[in-house]
């Protein structure tokens, strides 16, 4: 495996099971709530936090560039399809997070589903 662009931070697997604890604490809120840009907030959180467990686990080191696109060239280091739904969720981040327009339900139903299909490969990877 080729190293990628970006900063870099060694982690354990402890440190992959508490992102994973994050994971599933971002998804549970976004799943609460009915405003779209903070659904989607909340699960692009999710989504991070998922690709970062299965980085630590599986390479022992998660992004920490200030570039979240970063985080999408290491988790491509593991899986291409789980690189592409992170990449997916976090296209919608800066809409969702800091500007005035909104995104639709369906963006934030989206993100949604990226964040669960994270977190479902995370939980496989590191409760197996």
């Amino acid at each position: 495996m080729s190293r990628g662009k970006g900063a870099r931070k060694p982690c354990d697997v402890q440190q992959a099971r508490q992102r994973l604890v994050d994971a599933r604490q971002f998804l549970e809120a976004a799943e609460l709530l009915d405003a779209p840009d903070v659904v989607a907030t909340c699960a692009i959180h999710a989504a991070i936090a998922a690709a970062d467990a299965i980085t630590c686990h599986a390479l022992g080191e998660r992004s920490s560039d200030g570039d979240h696109l970063s985080a999408v060239d290491l988790l491509r280091q593991v899986d291409a399809s789980l690189a592409t739904a992170l990449k997916r969720a976090l296209d919608r981040k800066t809409q969702a997070g800091y500007e005035s327009v909104d995104v639709s339900a369906a963006d934030a139903t989206s993100c949604v589903r990226w964040a669960r299909q994270l977190l479902a490969a995370a939980e496989a990877r590191l409760e197996a």
